[in-house]
């Protein structure tokens, strides 16, 4: 009981301090970022076009799970916090593993890589 409310209280304290959570994805190169305090996650593209989703809440579903959810309850991402996250063409390793559903030209199956203010993307190409 203990363990549970100490990892429930560090988890706490990791979530509340992710102000901006960014994802990379390849083919096609995008790159989505959530902002918990303007409640947006906004996509944009290698091209430079831009597509933003205003009210999006970010729920907790399970012990380092969590959902980005649309205002109509559409879920656009799906985040672990496994440090397996990829973004599916350089060796870094992310914090969070991300499933997306929000983005119309994803490929990949979605699948991609994010890291957070606190909780930095790992780079293991040599440097």
């Amino acid at each position: 009981m203990k363990k549970t409310i100490i990892a429930g209280l560090l988890l706490g304290t990791s979530i509340s301090q992710a102000d901006i959570i960014r994802c990379n994805f390849t083919e096609p190169f995008v790159q989505s970022t959530y902002s918990m305090t303007k409640s947006t996650l906004t996509y944009q593209e290698a091209l430079g076009e831009k597509k933003v989703i205003r009210n999006v809440s970010f729920q907790i579903k399970d012990a380092g799970i969590f959902e980005l959810v649309g205002k109509h309850g559409k879920i656009l991402q799906t985040l672990k916090l496994n440090k397996q996250g990829s973004d599916g063409m350089s060796d870094n390793v992310y914090p969070y593993e991300v499933k997306d559903t929000g983005f119309d030209m994803m490929a990949n199956n979605g699948i991609g890589g994010c890291s957070s203010n606190y909780l930095k993307t790992e780079s293991h190409d040599g440097k």
